[in-house]
């Protein structure tokens, strides 16, 4: 329960406040009239004054609420009634700078330590940070394209300086918690406790799975991306007989991990988008034989469809291989076979392969990658159903939610800061951050103070 705040008290600081409000705007005036200046200057000047100002209300609001006079006891979080030991002073680093609060503290005999009512009431962590400069360390930490742009970049926001390894702190801690959030709901999906479908079910829901290569200090490794996402159609303005299906609302899971556990968060969260009543499902995909082993495994009910701009590149290659690159002869050829491969014609664009007679590893490679998937390439129905037939999302996720951030030139990773920092990017990325700040736990810190 919140003490009462003696009126002296408020009368006070209310005082303080106003007399420092006056003093501020004194030193303002005083000093635009020393010298002529700048619009640039006079916001930098005012800007730093106000952050001040700030500092002291936040400061004089925290003391404000610890000043009533301690109670000779408080009941610990272990449940046993301590005694007042002392009043002592927390630091804080908050988004307008270091608060210094003086509040009372309990000696806990049970726990052996102290115990301060008003940390436990306000969220206040001693030797650590605000929830609000967290959030900023963590969002500018997934953002950024480093930590100590992070912190930079932070400074350039609020005036509070910090070293990159607390925006790397608040990072990989919220990607970690992110990280025992899904887990959680996957081992509940798992025990059939299945999130509500939507209010109204979807139409169509579609899935893409890729892998791209992280550096990390064991090497390179693959980490997974899935993500599920619905599609808007509309009309080109400049051909107005094209119609135009754009991704939307796409969300997003990865980690660096095996197809199955990657495959058990994408179920996952497909089913929180509404997958189990959609009509239809489909998955896109290139050719690689985890993606698809994958999909039948957890959506044995999608359509699949293997991305028409892999496919396409198999053909080119034959072209090149039998023609050579850049004739005449190998535009040509390649063009009929992708008009044939455009209406899903896969038995005519294998035959001309093979036709060829060339012995080659390109068209080894085509007649396997075609004769594997062609029951994946019925494009020409497909496009009149208005299914989208390319791999894009995916792969523009893999290059802006995951190597946007971990891929930056000499970047070399540890593989739990990867996965973490990946799992936010994620989070951020699909439009779920204040679903995100919410799973955050209190900030705990790390050891507690004795008696002493």
């Amino acid at each position: 329960m919140q003490p009462t705040i003696p009126p002296d008290a408020s009368a006070t600081f209310v005082e303080e406040m106003t007399t420092r409000m006056a003093d501020l705007t004194h030193q303002l005036s005083d000093w635009v009239a020393e010298a002529p200046r700048t619009l640039a200057e006079m916001e930098a000047h005012t800007l730093a004054l106000t952050k001040d100002l700030g500092q002291a209300l936040l400061t004089g609001t925290c003391q404000l609420a610890a000043s009533p006079a301690p109670t000779p006891q408080a009941t610990c979080t272990c449940g046993q009634a301590v005694p007042y030991l002392r009043a002592r002073t927390a630091d804080v680093l908050s988004v307008l700078g270091l608060l210094h609060v003086e509040r009372p503290v309990y000696w806990c005999r049970a726990c052996r330590r102290t115990f301060a009512p008003f940390d436990e009431q306000t969220g206040l962590c001693p030797g650590s940070v605000t929830a609000g400069l967290d959030e900023l360390l963590a969002l500018l930490g997934a953002r950024e394209d480093s930590f100590d742009d992070a912190a930079e970049v932070l400074q350039k926001l609020t005036l509070v300086r910090v070293c990159p390894n607390l925006a790397r702190t608040a990072t990989e801690r919220l990607g970690r918690v992110l990280a025992a959030a899904q887990q959680q709901a996957v081992a509940a999906a798992w025990a059939g406790q299945l999130p509500p479908l939507p209010a109204t079910p979807l139409a169509r829901v579609y899935l893409s799975v890729d892998g791209l290569l992280v550096h990390t200090h064991v090497g390179w490794k693959e980490l997974k991306l899935g993500a599920v996402y619905t599609t808007v159609t509309a009309t080109s303005r400049k051909r107005p007989d094209k119609l135009l299906i754009r991704a939307h609302d796409i969300s997003y899971v990865g980690d660096i991990t095996d197809p199955e556990t990657l495959g058990r968060l994408l179920w996952t969260e497909a089913a929180r988008r509404g997958v189990l009543g959609a009509g239809e499902v489909i998955a896109i995909g290139d050719g690689a034989h985890w993606i698809w082993n994958l999909i039948e495994e957890h959506f044995p009910q999608a359509i699949q469809i293997v991305d028409w701009y892999h496919a396409s590149q198999y053909v080119w290659a034959a072209a090149t291989a039998v023609y050579g690159a850049g004739t005449d002869l190998e535009q040509a050829w390649a063009e009929a076979r992708l008009d044939e491969l455009w209406e899903g014609e896969v038995g005519k664009v294998l035959a001309a392969v093979r036709a060829t007679g060339r012995t080659h590893e390109a068209i080894t490679d085509a007649i396997s990658y075609l004769t594997t998937h062609q029951h994946r390439m019925r494009y020409a129905e497909y496009r009149a159903r208005g299914i989208q037939i390319g791999s894009g999302v995916i792969e523009s996720g893999c290059n802006h939610v995951i190597g946007a951030r971990l891929k930056q030139a000499g970047m070399i990773w540890n593989v739990a800061g990867a996965r973490e920092v990946a799992t936010v990017r994620t989070w951020l990325k699909g439009r779920r951050w204040d679903e995100a700040m919410a799973l955050r736990p209190p900030l705990r810190r790390a050891r507690h103070r004795s008696a002493a």
